[in-house]
């Protein structure tokens, strides 16, 4: 009968002619599917921004590159102005060195002859220069590099450090009066004293007198601060009125 001829074997030949065609449907299904989650994976959205974002990295790298390189090259030129700074701290250091090593030599010096030169009376003896600075001892509070002018009616205050020397016309630790020289405790010595010629001074008086001061005179003055000081009269110029100081003070005991 038709029915059973139809049965396995027509089945199995419809297989066998069919075979291809399903493995090739079968094939094509699975390949197809691959292609599309691989294209879907390809035009993710957002995908095509990377490159963008690839661009903006790489265009903050080199602002970051270029700014380093400028803090690079002021760093290396504050190291340039640092190492200036520091030869110039050195060659300071190295002058203030040698004027300690030679205000060390000059006080030396100055003690070395404190006990040389006296006359007869223990005093010093006369300096032949007249020059009033010569007095350098140790324990010096300041002293004049050039005479301090003083004019009539005018006084000085030798505990001051002001450039000036306190210069007033009230009354002070040494004035140029009518009457002379004045001060509160002043000695007239032979020649230039040492610190220690004043201090055992004794006797003391309030006035040279006009017709006593001349240039080349040697005194001792007790401030009003307590404090032992030189002075040698460098100049006197009566007719301009003027009477100029070298002077020392030294530190108070």
């Amino acid at each position: 009968m038709d029915t059973q001829e139809s049965s396995p074997g027509r089945r199995a030949g419809w297989f066998g002619q069919h075979s291809v065609a399903v493995v090739a449907a079968v094939v094509a299904a699975v390949l197809g599917g691959v292609a599309t989650a691989w294209g879907e994976n390809l035009f993710t959205p957002g995908a095509s921004d990377s490159g963008a974002q690839v661009r903006v990295l790489e265009a903050r790298i080199k602002d970051l590159e270029a700014a380093n390189g400028r803090l690079d090259e002021e760093l290396a030129a504050l190291r340039d102005a640092n190492d200036s700074q520091r030869a110039e701290l050195d060659d300071v250091e190295a002058q203030n060195q040698e004027l300690r090593e030679e205000n060390d030599r000059l006080r030396e010096q100055a003690s070395a002859g404190d006990g040389a030169g006296t006359d007869g009376d223990g005093g010093a003896a006369p300096d032949e220069s007249g020059g009033g600075a010569s007095a350098v001892v140790s324990g010096i509070r300041r002293e004049t590099d050039a005479p301090v002018q003083v004019m009539l009616h005018t006084c000085l205050d030798l505990d001051t450090t002001s450039a000036d020397w306190g210069a007033a016309s009230v009354p002070q630790d040494l004035c140029y009066g009518d009457a002379g020289v004045e001060g509160a405790r002043l000695t007239i010595m032979s020649g230039v004293p040492s610190r220690a010629d004043c201090e055992a001074q004794t006797t003391w008086q309030q006035t040279i007198t006009s017709d006593s001061v001349a240039e080349g005179m040697h005194l001792c003055v007790q401030t009003n601060e307590r404090r032992t000081a030189y002075t040698h009269i460098a100049a006197v110029d009566t007719d301009a009125e003027t009477v100029a100081f070298d002077l020392v003070v030294w530190e108070s005991s």
